[in-house]
């Protein structure tokens, strides 16, 4: 599968337009939180610094790829498109961003994932993620300096918009 990817940071209109192909609960374990509008989470994201990416195969929008500096590290969040969720893409667009995420200048990635995201936390595990669960939150944490890259060269940055 050839994956490409933009960025779209600062494009409300292209969030809104992906997030409309994305169920309630896709947003809730996205976010953490019940989530109508996330454009608003968006303006307060970017603001702080963060990047927002679209991924594609072909002309097709897969899934959206969150980066927020936080103390050094990079905190990252996935969302796949419902319709593609459990076919590998999820597990693949991290694998790969684990290997752009050093060329952004991070060294280290985390996340909060919902405990009832087993495939979230399948995916953290393969990837050789600390996995520490205390309650309904668990805290993942990868340092990609302990990654040999794999030379994953299927994800590209396009410059323009498709």
């Amino acid at each position: 599968m050839e994956l490409d990817y933009y960025e779209i940071t600062g494009r409300y209109d292209d969030v809104v337009r992906f997030y409309s192909a994305v169920s309630e609960e896709s947003r809730y374990l996205r976010f953490l939180a019940a989530v109508r509008d996330p454009a608003g989470i968006y303006s307060h994201m970017w603001t702080c610094g963060g990047r927002t990416f679209l991924v594609l195969e072909g002309r097709r929008p897969l899934a959206l790829v969150d980066v927020v500096p936080c103390y050094g590290e990079a905190e990252a969040g996935i969302v796949v498109v419902d319709s593609l969720q459990g076919k590998g893409y999820g597990t693949r667009i991290a694998e790969i961003f684990a290997e752009v995420l050093p060329r952004l200048g991070f060294t280290s990635v985390k996340a909060e994932i919902y405990r009832e995201n087993l495939r979230a936390l399948s995916i953290a595990r393969r990837l050789g993620a600390s996995v520490d669960c205390r309650g309904v939150i668990c805290a993942v944490r990868l340092d990609l300096r302990q990654r040999a890259p794999r030379g994953l060269a299927a994800l590209r940055m396009i410059a323009a918009t498709p």
